[in-house]
């Protein structure tokens, strides 16, 4: 079981020095015993402690003055404070409330040593309060600087606060346009491909009509060619049968049936690539 401390490892004093300074520590009983503590300091003639020791109920706290006396002058600036404080602490059970207050730490101390807890605090010596503030506006001050500096080392990447405060407004007007532009565009894009495509596909099912009208017709030629022939030979065959004159069919004009073919293949290619 353990006493907390506020502030828990340093007390501060702010100079000048030669005026007493008063600060405040506050100790904290986290447990569900009473506990006893106890206040010493290594410069008992520098600090007066009160109270410097005392009885802290469970769940409470105890704040405790700590008064620097004055000194003749101030130390230098580089001078570092060895003072310390310790804080002692140790729980009150049922058997030790039987004891008087002023026995308890020399009891405490010869027969249960080691069940009483020890925390330490440092001193240290602050700087006036003048000096602290122009410190600050110092160090904001070089800060400063250092920030110009680079902007002005790499303005290329630095954004002005003007032009990142008006981003947003600026997208949000143009980027709608825009949007419908692209939208637009595809969907065009989209109706002109499919109107080429069912445009295609018609003159391929015309041109697989007219092939088809084509070879129809040479067919019907190469029938009529052929019962011409026949009837020819015939006529040659027999005695009898009177003298034909032979008559010069004129077929009629049209496309070379290796062209008909040729037609019939490239249109079952493009056929093929595009559906």
């Amino acid at each position: 079981m353990s006493i907390e401390l506020d502030p828990s490892s340093q007390l501060s004093f702010r100079r000048p020095l030669t005026e007493a300074i008063k600060e405040s520590l506050i100790i904290r009983n986290p447990t569900q015993l009473p506990i006893a503590f106890k206040v010493k300091t290594t410069a008992p003639k520098q600090y007066c402690v009160r109270p410097n020791s005392g009885r802290i109920e469970p769940g409470q706290e105890l704040e405790v003055q700590v008064q620097m006396q004055a000194m003749k002058e101030d130390p230098p600036a580089d001078f570092k404070c060895k003072d310390k404080f310790l804080v002692q602490s140790v729980a009150i059970t049922a058997e030790r409330e039987q004891i008087a207050p002023a026995d308890l730490w020399p009891t405490m101390e010869r027969d249960a040593k080691d069940q009483i807890r020890e925390k330490k605090i440092r001193c240290t010596f602050l700087p006036p309060l003048e000096h602290a503030i122009t410190q600050i506006q110092e160090e904001d001050e070089s800060v400063s600087h250092t920030t110009v500096s680079t902007h002005q080392q790499s303005p290329q990447a630095v954004v002005p606060p003007v032009t990142t405060a008006h981003i947003p407004t600026t997208s949000s007007t143009s980027a709608a346009p825009s949007l419908v532009s692209r939208d637009s565009y595809n969907s065009t894009t989209s109706t002109s491909t499919g109107a080429d495509a069912q445009k295609l596909k018609r003159d391929l099912d015309n041109a697989q009509h007219i092939i088809q009208n084509l070879q129809n017709s040479v067919k019907q030629l190469e029938a009529e060619t052929n019962t011409l022939r026949q009837r020819k030979s015939d006529s040659a065959s027999s005695p009898s049968a009177p003298t034909l004159t032979a008559v010069h069919v004129a077929q009629p004009q049209g496309f070379p049936a290796s062209y008909v073919a040729g037609a019939a293949l490239i249109a079952f290619i493009f056929a093929y690539l595009f559906f």
